[in-house]
């Protein structure tokens, strides 16, 4: 179902980041940068990556949003030029609202409310792409419901009580451009509902304890998961049609690590029937789906110890396989008091990594270990010390800055580890700051006090493993102020209390960073601090 509210929704980004790189990469069309030294003359460093365009460099995305009080729609805009002007205002919106109730039809031709079932609007086309406005709320026992949700086309989707499918919601004749009530948001009675029953083979043999969901070619859930039984069976109830689906085919997430390790398998279909493979071999029946055979089951074991061969209790231990195999298993397990672990698994050749707690205190992550299983032996994982290294921030001219600017450092994710903090300072008054954490790759980010008047900035770092070390100096880029009012749309009242946010795009166009922010005054006017980033021929 598409709800298009009329007015529209807005939001503006820009940025410069500089990234201190092992190695040049690249990130896709462009490459990667820590300076523009490492650019052609043509070329900026910018976002990371070396952009041919100056006209990329001007171009910002803004997120206006008042406060919850105010009643008023949260707006994106896209493609601001500051080129053209660093003055950008804003008008926003008062927020929409609809009620209504869940139903569904019965056999004698009346209809049913739909108690606890999900309503969920997700803008169509937000100007952000990865910031997806989104709206959820649920009915009541009387299947009723209400919303409220800024000027935008969104779509809709209901989300009955398990096992029921999630139901994308017709769209509706004419466009919603004012609040509503007594809406009904009908979806498939339960009787019309496809029901597909199967049973999971891997090799001609059950495979038990495995998560199965039907998707649409886009890999958007058509069903509730089901997790298939010691016979290998699974019952999905999806839209009426059939439609045309693909079964997604992975671990059940809430299985204890010593089950039986379920790998994860690219999609399988399109499937057009209610019967989602071929006929079941003997002593199968129905329908089966075999996802071939799997390497022999088996158990990794070991210790996790610090650099003095003390054993690490509460340690995750992460295990992702490595064989070109066409699925992929990832387990994880943590130790026990003795610093122990056991890790059920399959035969194969996997990569291996021990975190412990981020904790300055504790341990650094083991770093990723290649390992064949079975191997004739435990996998004991050494955790090092953590790395301390000091690094100094300094303006765009080269003078340090002061006290307070916070420092955030995000480690890089491996195959294994999502990227996790280290612990960090604010800089002294001699523009110094301190960092903790595992060696490694770091997103580090400084963001001066509003005061200072300085724009935040993104750099990439090494933390060595040796300590204590000195990490290169961050320069801050010049500012670029960008002022304006938010109002509402009335064009005579003035929002109070509105946080405005400024966004880049990284080359691709896909990802969002926050580059500045601004508050309005009691007139309504922000002023937010951007970097600034020379063009190409400013070099």
């Amino acid at each position: 179902m598409n709800l298009r509210a009329v007015g529209g929704v807005g939001l503006a980004t820009a940025v410069g980041v500089a990234c201190a790189l092992r190695e040049p990469r690249v990130s896709g069309n462009a490459m990667a940068c820590s300076s523009s030294a490492q650019c052609s003359s043509e070329s900026v460093c910018f976002l990371g990556d070396c952009r041919a365009s100056s006209s990329q460099l001007a171009i910002v995305q803004a997120e206006v949003r008042a406060p919850a009080s105010e009643q008023l729609g949260t707006v994106q805009r896209s493609n601001l030029d500051l080129r053209v002007s660093p003055i950008v205002d804003f008008d926003l919106h008062p927020l929409l609202s609809a009620a209504g109730t869940v139903v569904r039809p019965l056999a004698d031709g009346g209809t049913d409310t739909v108690a606890d079932a999900g309503v969920v609007l997700t803008e169509l086309s937000p100007p952000i792409p990865d910031r997806v406005p989104s709206v959820a709320t649920k009915t009541d026992t009387a299947g009723a419901f209400s919303l409220s949700f800024a000027e935008a086309t969104w779509n809709v989707v209901v989300v009955p009580p398990p096992p029921e499918p999630p139901v994308r919601v017709a769209a509706p004749t004419s466009p919603i451009t004012a609040s509503a009530t007594g809406l009904q948001v009908a979806i498939p009675a339960s009787s019309d509902l496809t029901r597909v029953s199967g049973t999971l083979l891997a090799g001609g043999t059950a495979l038990a304890g495995a998560r199965v969901t039907a998707t649409d070619a886009s890999g958007s859930p058509l069903s509730i998961a089901a997790t298939t039984d010691p016979q290998g069976a699974f019952t999905l109830a999806l839209p009426p049609g059939p439609p045309e689906y693909f079964l997604q085919i992975g671990p059940d997430p809430t299985a204890a690590s010593g089950t039986p390790a379920v790998p994860a398998f690219p999609p399988r279909g399109p499937f057009f029937t209610a019967a989602p493979g071929l006929a079941c071999p003997a002593p199968f029946s129905g329908s089966c789906v075999d996802v071939g055979s799997l390497p022999d089951p088996a158990t990794l074991t070991g210790t996790v110890l610090d650099a003095r061969q003390h054993p690490i209790a509460g340690a995750t231990v992460l295990a992702l396989s490595m064989d070109p195999a066409g699925w992929i298993l990832s387990r994880q397990t943590t130790t026990d008091a003795s610093g122990a672990y056991t890790l059920a698994v399959r035969t194969g050749f996997y990569t291996v990594e021990a975190v412990p707690s981020s904790d300055p205190a504790q341990p650094a992550v083991s770093g990723e270990v290649p390992w064949p299983i079975p191997s004739g032996g435990p996998l004991n994982l050494i955790c090092p010390d953590k790395s301390h290294a000091i690094g100094v921030v300094t303006r765009a001219d080269g003078l340090r800055v002061g006290s307070a600017h916070q420092v955030t450092a995000t480690r890089f994710p491996d195959r294994l580890v999502a990227g996790r903090r280290a612990s960090t300072t604010s800089t002294d008054g001699s523009g110094t700051f301190t960092i903790v954490g595992d060696a490694g790759q770091y997103r580090l980010e400084i963001v001066p006090p509003v005061a200072s008047g300085l724009p935040r900035t993104i750099v990439a770092v090494e933390l060595p493993a040796s300590s204590p070390s000195t990490l290169p100096t961050v320069q801050l880029p010049a500012p670029l102020v960008v002022v304006g009012t938010v109002k509402k749309s009335n064009g005579t009242e003035v929002v109070v209390g509105a946080a405005v946010d400024f966004f880049a795009l990284d080359a691709r166009g896909a990802r969002s960073t926050l580059i500045g922010s601004g508050l309005t005054d009691s007139q309504g006017h922000y002023r937010a601090v951007l970097p600034d980033v020379p063009s190409p021929t400013g070099q």
